[in-house]
């Protein structure tokens, strides 16, 4: 708790702030809204820091930040003062409680949102050290655009700016793999359609029949085939030689049958002369993340996200000094008020990405690098492993 000016206190919000957080919220904002449900689940959630101005029992502003496990990243998802009390720097000083206690959590980078119209609260962000680094189209309720920035809070970073990728969200339980080859291909292919009939086409292609547990997953190798077939050259980096997915698969029937699809899988890309390098990618994530030409996609755990350790695909849409950069297809959609921009370009810290890209007891690595076709090119990466 702290004093901000003479009768201000800024401190945590509490549950019996719930009323005049929801009087407040619905005095500032004409659409757009936060529920009182979705208040209520912030003032208690381990993922939300919540925060208010208070002043002889009147609550003047607040601040919501939401955080993401396994992540660096932070969200300022909302910013309210109460418009008797504007122009007095409740705004900025309740961003600085939220960067402290973001800081003071492991994370690294504070997100907001911001009509473009709303030319105050741009001049407000800027001031305080955030940098647009997207726009997102038709984000709010009334069709405004959304202006995105970030700010680095500790830790002095360059202002990057990621390449264009668009998000899609898995459909299925079992489709992030389709999802993130969709994503991938449009990266290099600006204005691919991506729909649920092409998902689908995709895990038809490249699903394994079964998985550890629930419906089939998709094998890096009928990824990559997929994308052939669709017109891309793709290459495959693997950690491992034979079945990559039959750890933790209990029943010998399932495991017969996975033993059985991946072995084709593997002489199916050997007819196919599709290049696989059975090396540790992790030697050229800069190189194959941040080239303009081509987009990249791995194998993950997403233990460190919520604790399932299933395997997981994901984009990799760059890299800095500090961190790797992913497109999320599968959004926590119980979460409430999540929103779709927290799984996009989310930052991981270097060493917790390595960790985190590898999956199950014999830690299996799988990457696949995709580029439109280059005839010009006699040989390169892209030609057949040996």
């Amino acid at each position: 708790m702290a004093e901000v000016a003479s009768g201000e206190v800024l401190r945590p919000a509490i549950l019996t702030d719930l009323n005049a957080l929801v009087e407040l919220e619905n005095s500032c904002f004409a659409s757009d809204r936060l529920s009182r449900r979705s208040l209520r689940h912030y003032l208690q959630a381990s993922s939300a820091e919540l925060v208010v101005v208070e002043e002889k029992g009147n609550l003047l502003a607040y601040g919501l930040l939401l955080l993401r496990r396994g992540t660096l990243l932070t969200r300022l998802y909302s910013l309210a003062v109460a418009k008797s009390a504007r122009g007095q720097g409740l705004a900025e000083k309740v961003i600085a409680e939220l960067e402290q206690r973001a800081s003071q959590r492991g994370k690294r980078y504070m997100r907001l949102e911001v009509a473009e119209h709303n030319h105050g609260a741009i001049r407000l962000y800027r001031r305080l050290g955030f940098l647009p680094f997207a726009v997102t189209a038709h984000y709010y309720e009334d069709d405004a655009t959304a202006i995105r920035m970030q700010k680095a809070l500790p830790l002095n970073t360059t202002g990057k700016r990621l390449r264009e990728c668009p998000w899609y969200q898995q459909s299925t339980a079992f489709t992030c793999g389709p999802a993130s080859l969709m994503m991938a291909m449009a990266m290099v292919e600006p204005g691919l359609p991506m729909t649920q009939t092409e998902e689908l086409s995709i895990w038809r292609t490249a699903n394994t029949v079964y998985m550890t547990s629930g419906p089939a997953g998709t094998h890096p190798l009928g990824l990559a085939m997929a994308a052939v077939e669709r017109g891309f050259d793709a290459k495959v980096y693997l950690s491992h030689e034979g079945p990559l997915f039959i750890d933790g698969v209990r029943n010998e029937h399932k495991r017969q049958t996975l033993i059985a699809v991946e072995n084709d899988f593997f002489e199916q890309a050997e007819a196919q002369q599709l290049p696989v390098f059975y090396t540790d990618w992790f030697a050229t994530l800069d190189q194959e993340a941040n080239a303009s030409d081509r987009a990249l996609l791995c194998l993950i755990s997403t233990y460190r996200l919520d604790r399932s350790k299933a395997p997981h695909w994901v984009v990799v849409t760059g890299t800095d000094e500090l961190c790797v950069y992913i497109h999320d297809p599968d959004p926590d959609t119980d979460t409430a008020g999540s929103g779709m921009l927290d799984y996009q370009h989310i930052p991981v810290a270097r060493d917790d990405f390595q960790r985190m890209a590898s999956y199950g007891k014999r830690r299996v690595q799988a990457a696949i690098v995709l580029r439109r076709p280059q005839p010009d090119l006699m040989y390169g990466d892209f030609d057949l492993a040996v």
